[in-house]
């Protein structure tokens, strides 16, 4: 998922969200991190995860293009940390840069029908460049899961985000920037999923993202790999396709106090 120019607005965008929202019917998952929002976090202390992705213009413009590194580890049963690494063309509005982020879960209902939570967290930007200033994001989202069979499930994720960043004026754009992120995901088999999230804003990856994860390995879980096209909230010239491919493993064996 990249947070990766009409603004705030993309009729054909939202349209498809809003029929999206109102046509699911609002559900468990196993591991998925394709793309934010998402309210999974690994099963256990010291578990990780690597992800390439590969952001590819359709309409041949450079500005969109992007290869991006990501590595996540969970130090704590309630927090996620990761950091990735972006490699885009040389262009002012976008340089290559290293993100640092944050995800924690706070439970509000869960039992073995129903699981709600609520995920704050963050992202920092930290660009290769001197003279580019650090770009911050926070947010928040609650996450909804109902598990309909031991592999079917739905789940809709909804939230905000506000971003700071002194660059925007430079390109035209509000230094302060709020919207919303909302994200669908469906089960459809053991190894395929239906996945859809949309970001309110103007500026890089602000729009909506919909496609598919096929879980290549392990019965299903593990090896997602993710195609997507995304719809940008500013033009139809920085549509993109997406392609990510992932592999979870345990990092270490947590260190466990005697009972």
């Amino acid at each position: 998922m990249k947070i990766n120019c009409l603004r705030i607005t993309s009729i054909p965008a939202q349209g498809l969200l809003l029929a999206l929202l109102l046509l699911s019917r609002v559900s468990i998952a196993q591991l998925s991190y394709f793309n934010m929002p998402n309210p999974d976090m690994f099963p256990d202390v010291a578990y990780s995860y690597v992800e390439y992705d590969q952001y590819i213009s359709v309409k041949g413009n450079e500005n969109v293009n992007a290869n991006v590194l990501r590595g996540m580890i969970q130090p704590l049963r309630f927090l996620e940390v990761g950091t990735n690494l972006w490699f885009n063309k040389e262009l002012d509005t976008n340089p290559d840069k290293l993100v640092i982020s944050t995800k924690w879960r706070i439970w509000l209902r869960q039992n073995e029908k129903i699981k709600l939570s609520l995920s704050p967290g963050s992202w920092s930007s930290f660009y290769f460049q001197k003279d580019i200033a650090i770009k911050n994001i926070v947010y928040t989202f609650a996450g909804l899961t109902v598990n309909h069979s031991d592999v079917i499930y739905t789940r809709l994720m909804l939230g905000g985000y506000a971003k700071h960043w002194k660059e925007s004026v430079e390109l035209g754009q509000d230094e302060w920037q709020s919207g919303l992120m909302a994200g669908i995901e469906q089960r459809l088999s053991k190894k395929f999923v239906f996945v859809t999230d949309y970001f309110q804003g103007s500026g890089e990856g602000f729009g909506l993202a919909t496609g598919f994860v096929y879980y290549a390995i392990n019965n299903g879980s593990n090896l997602p790999i993710y195609l997507a096209y995304q719809f940008d909230n500013d033009s139809r010239a920085n549509d993109a396709m997406i392609f990510e491919i992932g592999y979870f493993f345990k990092a270490y064996t947590p260190h466990r106090s005697a009972k």
